[in-house]
């Protein structure tokens, strides 16, 4: 049924603007890239809203959701913040962006195996990346230095024990 996968299509559409950012990283075009990031934020919250408003949660799902949230919220502002940033911080930046993205990936794959429903555990990547894409933007005269404390904060923020409010409403229980 149709309906089945209109939140397989909102996460593809999420890789498909972090992958767009990607390319406009590559290009220079760093505010482009960073209204791909929260373009891809957006069809990230809508894929979950309409899998559990539908009814059409499933495992199929979550995993594509995980594969994409790590190309748009992990990858994309990565090289987003390395080539605008930290292009000249030698080892230090790629350093920090495999830091960053093992972080993600493995918060990535802690909450596929538990998925919390009333919160979570770690910062998810889709606020990761979000704040690591939108700080140097934002502040453009964020130094390298800076940008690399960030870069390391918010990985130890994902694998963290930390809890993490969720603002799902559970359309299930209704």
């Amino acid at each position: 049924m149709f309906k089945n996968w209109l939140p397989s299509l909102c996460t593809l559409l999420n890789l498909g603007a972090g992958t767009l950012s990607l390319l406009f990283t590559i290009k220079g075009e760093y505010k482009l890239a960073l209204a791909m990031v929260m373009t891809a934020a957006l069809w990230d919250v809508l894929d979950g809203l309409l899998a559990r408003w539908l009814h059409c949660t499933s495992d199929f799902g979550k995993q594509l959701d995980s594969l994409a949230d790590l190309v748009s919220f992990g990858i994309a502002p990565v090289f987003l913040v390395l080539l605008y940033k930290l292009e000249a911080s030698l080892w230090l930046g790629p350093i920090a962006a495999v830091l960053f993205l093992a972080c993600g990936a493995l918060r990535l794959a802690r909450f596929n195996i538990k998925g919390q429903v009333k919160g979570f555990v770690g910062l998810p990547i889709t606020a990761a990346g979000v704040i690591l894409a939108l700080a140097p933007i934002l502040n453009s005269q964020m130094k390298p230095a800076a940008a690399l404390a960030l870069m390391g904060l918010l990985s130890i923020l994902m694998v963290s024990r930390i809890p993490f409010p969720a603002f799902k409403k559970d359309y299930a229980r209704k």
